[in-house]
């Protein structure tokens, strides 16, 4: 009987023992860690917060360093259509480098606003009030910041997935342009020794006779990109700046919806 005793105590016990230990760590552990990485999100958070001014004079210093063409759409359609639309800057097989490496830098300032919305986003949730009846005005300001992140996110996607259409765009222009070489044949006869002999001469030729319109056209597709993507970044100013106004007017209330309570107690602005 005192066997049985003592095993169905040891049975009583060890799921509250289990209960305590997660993947093999106890729940305290757990706790603390878990507590260290939401204070590390929510110092993140507040930087970010407090560095919306750099953002907004960090993009704007390199708008000029990342377009280096001036003058209007015409003028840089002018431009592409002299050297990297031409017929032998088509014909080299190259994109157009200028359009593609500004391209290439305004994807890399997408994903840094994509970074930076989602751990605000984070930074919001981790803020949100305990739902009750009352007091609200603040909670709404708060899911309204929310909003915008998202909205902001969304824009930021969908601006990443349109780059590939560019290029994809630009490739049907290419095959109706067809320029392509032929090759022409000449046959000799050599009378003497009765023989036949072939002699291959090569030309380019351009196959659609309306070449100089579609060379047009790819300019003017060109150009108008160059000046999307130039109009993406003034898009990401236009965020930051959205997100400085806001917070710096509603900060409080994004931080402290009900007011303030415990937690970091920093005005920021």
């Amino acid at each position: 009987m005192v066997n049985s005793r003592h095993n169905s105590l040891t049975s009583t016990k060890s799921p509250n023992k289990a209960s305590t230990m997660i993947n093999g760590t106890d729940s305290a552990t757990v706790k603390r860690e878990l507590d260290r990485l939401l204070e590390t999100y929510d110092n993140e958070g507040e930087h970010l917060l407090k560095e919306l001014p750099l953002y907004i004079l960090e993009v704007e210093r390199k708008i000029p360093i990342i377009f280096t063409m001036t003058g209007d759409v015409i003028e840089v359609e002018e431009a592409f259509a002299a050297e990297e639309c031409s017929a032998s800057g088509v014909r080299s097989g190259n994109p157009n480098s200028r359009v593609v490496e500004a391209g290439k830098a305004v994807t890399r300032e997408i994903d840094i606003a994509i970074d930076r919305l989602t751990r605000l986003q984070r930074f919001v949730l981790m803020h949100v009030p305990k739902e009750e009846d009352g007091n609200n005005f603040g909670v709404a300001v708060q899911g309204q910041f929310y909003s915008k992140l998202s909205k902001y996110l969304k824009w930021c996607d969908a601006i990443q997935d349109e780059g590939k259409s560019y290029h994809h765009s630009r490739a049907d222009i290419l095959r109706r342009m067809e320029l392509d070489e032929k090759l022409e044949f000449r046959e000799t006869v050599c009378e003497k020794e009765d023989k036949v002999t072939k002699s291959k001469a090569t030309k380019t030729v351009a196959n659609v006779p309306h070449m100089g319109d579609l060379t047009c056209y790819l300019a003017r597709h060109d150009a108008l990109q160059y000046f999307t993507l130039k109009n993406i970044m003034q898009g990401l100013i236009s965020m930051y700046v959205h997100c400085y106004v806001y917070v710096k007017n509603n900060y409080e209330k994004v931080r402290w919806p009900r007011g303030r309570s415990e937690g970091l107690n920093m005005h920021m602005y």
